[in-house]
């Protein structure tokens, strides 16, 4: 079996997504496309509010099951908890949309007012649903098992070629006293031992 971070839910939550979308677009098409192809994205959509619904179930087994496996903190549970609110809502919605198509079944092009306003309130909550999914990932880290090197708990990406302030300090600070002394009494000298053409340039070593 492949292994899916943090589990099957990212996989499975993107089908009822794109098939409850569709639908709601197919249901509007419906409404203005005349003839055979009204028809035809009528019955288009029908299939994808079907297919979108039964996809539902997978999708809230592997969200539940993610719920009560990824470490998380306070703040994450409390996303976790609006995001799982919200995807109950969404699916309520077009269970109740699922009704009304079947009621009104022997419609051949579009559908009618009411089914259009749930469809499109459902879509609505589909994408809620999805952004606060997203905050979960993206905001809160849940699921995410390591993060690239360098990158702090502010989110910020610290620079190497950037000192800390500390660091700062310390390669500023001045020269050992000794070190000092010892150039001050011997200036004479250092000035004898410079060869000739090298005065003026400092050498590290």
């Amino acid at each position: 079996m492949i292994e899916i971070i943090p589990n099957w839910h990212p996989v499975w939550v993107h089908f009822p997504i794109a098939l409850l979308s569709m639908a709601t677009v197919f249901f509007l098409l419906g409404l203005i496309l005349s003839g055979r192809a009204g028809e035809n994205v009528t019955s288009a959509a029908r299939w994808n509010l079907v297919l979108g619904c039964f996809l539902l179930l997978p999708t809230l087994v592997t969200g539940y099951l993610a719920y009560n496996s990824v470490a998380h903190d306070g703040p994450g549970h409390q996303a976790m908890e609006r995001h799982m609110t919200a995807a109950w809502v969404t699916v309520a919605v077009f269970a109740l949309a699922a009704v009304l198509a079947w009621l009104d079944r022997r419609r051949t092009r579009g559908a009618s007012v009411l089914l259009a306003a749930v469809m499109l309130v459902g879509t609505a909550a589909v994408g809620v649903t999805g952004y606060l999914g997203a905050e979960n990932v993206y905001r809160h880290g849940l699921g995410v098992e390591r993060l690239p090197k360098g990158v702090q708990d502010t989110g910020a990406e610290r620079s190497p070629a950037i000192p800390e302030a500390g660091e700062a300090e310390e390669s500023s600070d001045p020269e050992p006293q000794d070190a000092q002394q010892g150039s001050g009494q011997g200036g004479t000298e250092t000035e004898e031992s410079v060869p000739e053409g090298h005065e003026g340039h400092d050498h590290a070593h």
